[in-house]
């Protein structure tokens, strides 16, 4: 749809908020953005089906608490009906926080924290990042949008030999929460290697979203800290705000904090790059669904110490934008959906090649 100045193409979205002043706000943010256009506001869940199919619209912004239909029922009836694009526009509050993790898992693609609902300044601090994640929404493709698949059941009693020390190193960005959910949720409580993640996300979500990971995965899975030794079978995830990495401190090998003023904190590069020089070809690595390129050359890094790395296929990726900067640098030895991936990681430890002689 061509905006009334005729400037352009836009980007066509449908506000979804109970709060007057919010629904307000966000069209204020996001149309000061030339190349979007908010074609629509609704009230809440039932006012929006109308309005998602009077308006089409490319994009939803979506409100969680909303009454007569909140957000995650709007959801699920959006994704039986017509599969879009949603960015989840979430309150900092815990329950907040719980139900923008489910609403991941029902196929939004990506959250932004909500501020307080009164005017200030403050509210305007999100509007870059608002507009960002609009844009990239704007991108995916509408048959990738669906509720997370089923776990298969992964059964224990996996692993009864002894292997060497190792680690998992995964990183994503936008879209990557419900791929980790599925993944941790598909390897067995017996995993033999440490796994650490690095995942974009806004600061105040990420002990959430660590605590929701571990209710859902058979594995242990926390926030990592300094210091904190890699231990089979345990699942870190890289705090936000610093870069994390994993260095040997004797025959252990533990985890390294540090301040940085880069654009990425954590950098899948970095938690990479560390992971080849500590673990060489004892260790595996896999980038899933996110915008940009970190994680691509860490990644090439990871392969070139002799590590196995796996990129998601574009066929499952949100955004196909990391993983398709690895594979066009030679980084990934191979490209799987995400479904496919807890599978192959235990076949790989199965291998002979990986286990202790």
């Amino acid at each position: 749809m061509d905006r009334k100045d005729g400037a352009c193409l836009a980007i066509t979205v449908l506000v979804v908020d109970d709060s007057a002043f919010m629904r307000q706000l966000i069209k204020q943010m996001l149309e000061s953005d030339q190349e979007i256009q908010v074609v629509g506001v609704a009230t809440d869940g039932v006012d929006a089906l109308k309005k998602v199919d009077f308006f089409q619209p490319q994009v939803i912004t979506l409100d969680l608490e909303m009454p007569r239909m909140d957000g995650l029922l709007f959801l699920a009836e959006l994704m039986k009906k017509q599969p879009l694009p949603v960015v989840v526009v979430s309150s900092l509050a815990v329950e907040g926080g719980e139900k923008t993790f489910k609403a991941l898992e029902l196929g939004a693609v990506d959250f932004i924290t909500k501020p307080v609902s009164k005017p200030s300044k403050d509210l305007w601090q999100i509007q870059d990042e608002l507009i960002q994640k609009v844009r990239a929404a704007a991108q995916v493709r509408p048959e990738l949008i669906k509720k997370l698949p089923s776990s298969t059941g992964v059964e224990s009693a996996f692993f009864s030999e002894e292997f060497t020390t190792g680690i998992v190193a995964i990183g994503a960005s936008t879209g990557g929460p419900r791929a980790l959910h599925y993944i941790l949720a598909n390897l067995p409580a017996d995993f033999p290697w440490g796994i650490i993640i690095a995942q974009h996300m806004p600061r105040e979500f990420v002990s959430g979203f660590a605590s929701r990971l571990n209710s859902l995965s058979p594995l242990t899975v926390k926030v990592a800290e300094g210091g904190e030794e890699i231990l089979p079978g345990r699942v870190l995830v890289a705090p936000p705000g610093l870069q994390t990495g994993v260095v040997k401190r004797g025959n252990k090998a533990i985890i390294k904090l540090e301040k940085s003023d880069a654009l990425y904190r954590p950098s899948v590069d970095y938690l990479f790059s560390s992971v080849a020089d500590t673990y060489k070809d004892q260790s595996i690595g896999a980038l899933l669904t996110g915008m940009g390129a970190d994680g691509a050359y860490g990644l090439k890094i990871m392969r070139e110490a002799g590590s196995i790395t796996i990129a998601e296929a574009e066929e499952t990726c949100v955004i196909y934008g990391m993983p398709r900067a690895a594979v066009e640098i030679g980084a990934v030895i191979y490209k799987l959906p995400f479904t496919e991936i807890p599978d192959r990681i235990c076949s790989l430890l199965k291998d002979n090649w990986l286990r202790k002689k």
